[in-house]
């Protein structure tokens, strides 16, 4: 029997999750929020499984090595305060534009400010809106903010992709 004409089985959707953050980012007007509702997308996480190849007299043997998580990209709507806060929370990694000409914020340096924006969630919802999975991203933090693109052809919502690097995820 096929899954098209199960009346019970109801397929994941993908516009049905939320993205949200321990600590927040500035991307809204009203300040910190937990939840980056405006998220337009997010990959799920993913992950390559490095091998070795050993050779005894004449058979090969493949062997499973290293794990590497591969980045999340997320795509924001451009809100306004989406950039300004972003270039703020640039900081918190050491990045400081006016930390004169290495660009290296000193306080970074003396323990005063966090490398990590907290754990990332990607909860994936049902119908009902009841939370099909988690996956929370450990030791998160941006490697790569691209602020969009500007064109006069279009009316198009200015979109910001932001590249989150991370430890390791964990799926509940």
């Amino acid at each position: 029997m096929s899954f098209w004409t199960e009346s019970s089985f109801e397929p994941r959707r993908s516009f049905r999750f939320r993205l949200a953050s321990t600590n927040g980012l500035e991307l809204s007007n009203t300040g910190r929020v937990p939840s980056w509702w405006n998220a337009k997308t997010v990959t799920k996480p993913s992950y390559s499984v490095s091998s070795s190849e050993y050779q005894l007299v004449n058979q090969k043997f493949k062997v499973p090595g290293v794990v590497t998580w591969d980045p999340v990209t997320i795509a924001l709507a451009d809100l306004g305060k989406s950039v300004e806060g972003l270039v703020k929370d640039l900081s918190t990694f050491g990045w400081n534009p006016n930390g004169g000409d290495d660009g290296l914020d000193k306080t970074r340096l003396q323990g005063e400010t966090s490398d990590e924006i907290g754990k990332i969630r990607i909860e994936q919802f049902n119908g009902a809106g009841e939370v099909l999975e988690t996956w929370t991203l450990e030791g998160a933090y941006i490697s790569r903010v691209a602020f969009g693109n500007l064109d006069y052809g279009s009316d198009d919502i200015v979109e910001i992709q932001i590249t989150v690097d991370y430890d390791y995820a964990l799926l509940e």
